[in-house]
């Protein structure tokens, strides 16, 4: 198995498809599998008819990313296009499409994409070891019940949600045959390298909490029977000490978000965390992820180091628990678009980080808006301001 990574800030799509084919070429001849990650600004239908004249038998998925891109390269900021291609003859890979209508079923939708994609890969019947999804954003958690249900178990998976420059609609996902702004993706691995992962979140739990009373759709509409957006500004000035801004919710609540828990080690909460997003016109709070009525939110708090940090320390956490060998092949890495853009002074020290615990191995890292992946403890979740990543190592299966 090996791996390879290339990107470009070429003007153009035949011209960033040419330079990154001739770099890709000169480490594999023939990819498996190319995830492939690009700004609002690049041509997604010239990217995908470009990667199909230069790699006509690998399967392609794609997913647009919020302001550049990273790669063991370094962070690309702009117009720019990144690919991760893996060539594994002795393993197996498979990808599927779909674009969703208004009126689709989208836990059906999910099913038959992550059915196409297995049986793409020539291993019908069996478990992968890892999937990638791709969505443009609305119901991950909805497809996550359907890969699970799917399954019957939980397989580690890796994932972010699509995303544009300024939360504008302008996101889309691309595989060899389509393009669209709305839909899933996946891809499946059946590798013949190990994987380990991780998913975490590296925010605190304040004290603060209170139970989600009323719920529509993605708006948190009532906190303890309060309106939420009161409740939660509240803690955020005994927090501060400052007024939050309603008309700056976003930027204001990255370091201050909301957490639920979803599990324990050691003894030690973990949570899922939603972001904040803008204030409903009856004081709820818009957020990018669902909460259940009945379910208790926590104030949960991080600083701007942390965000500059904890790449690294999810990677050298899913660097198997210091029980293996760490001389990973490669790894794949989702983080959080508003943790980027809080930290957009210090990406080269993100990227610099995520290199060293990657031990120098090539890696991918798109920037969304929306985090899927496993926790330690086994649980998928969909959540917000958090960092996935998943690692190849060189023992045998």
């Amino acid at each position: 198995m090996r791996i390879a990574t290339s990107s470009s800030s070429a003007p153009s799509a035949i011209e960033a498809i040419q330079a990154i084919a001739e770099e890709i070429s000169r480490k594999i001849s023939t990819p498996s599998l190319m995830l492939v990650y690009y700004t609002e600004t690049q041509d997604a239908e010239s990217i995908k008819r470009e990667l199909n004249r230069h790699f006509p038998n690998t399967c392609v998925i794609g997913c647009s990313s919020c302001q550049g891109t990273m790669t063991d390269k370094g962070y690309l900021g702009g117009h720019t296009l990144a690919v991760w291609a893996v060539e594994d003859v002795e393993g197996a890979y498979g990808t599927s499409l779909c674009e969703l209508n208004p009126d689709d079923d989208v836990a059906e939708s999910a099913r038959a994409v992550l059915s196409r994609a297995i049986d793409s890969s020539g291993r019908p019947g069996e478990l992968p070891a890892l999937i990638t999804l791709h969505a443009t954003p609305g119901h991950e958690e909805t497809i996550l019940t359907a890969i699970r249900e799917e399954l019957g178990i939980n397989i580690p998976i890796i994932g972010g949600s699509a995303a544009d420059d300024g939360v504008s609609g302008k996101w889309s996902l691309m595989d060899n045959q389509r393009v669209t702004s709305c839909g899933i993706s996946m891809a499946v691995f059946f590798p013949s390298a190990r994987v380990s992962y991780s998913f975490h979140n590296g925010y605190a739990a304040m004290g603060p909490s209170a139970v989600a009373t009323k719920v529509d759709g993605r708006t948190l509409v009532e906190l303890d029977g309060k309106p939420a957006f009161d409740i939660y500004a509240k803690w955020y000035f005994d927090a501060t000490g400052t007024e939050i801004n309603p008309e700056a919710l976003f930027a204001q609540s990255t370091l201050f978000p909301l957490g639920r828990q979803t599990g324990n080690i050691h003894g030690m909460p973990y949570y899922t965390l939603s972001h904040p997003a803008t204030v409903s016109s009856e004081g709820g709070i818009q957020m990018f992820c669902n909460i259940q009525e009945g379910e208790t939110v926590h104030f949960m708090s991080g600083t701007t180091e942390m965000l500059v940090s904890r790449a690294g320390r999810v990677v050298d956490s899913a660097n198997d628990h210091d029980k293996n060998t760490c001389d990973p092949i490669g790894g794949l890495a989702i983080y959080c678009a508003g943790c980027m853009l809080h930290v957009s002074d210090s990406l080269h020290s993100v990227a610099a980080n995520m290199r060293l615990s990657m031990h120098h191995a090539p890696f991918i890292c798109p920037f969304t808006f929306g985090e899927q992946g496993q926790f330690l403890g086994g649980e998928i979740a969909h959540g917000n301001l958090m960092i996935s990543a998943v690692l190849f190592h060189k023992e045998e299966l």
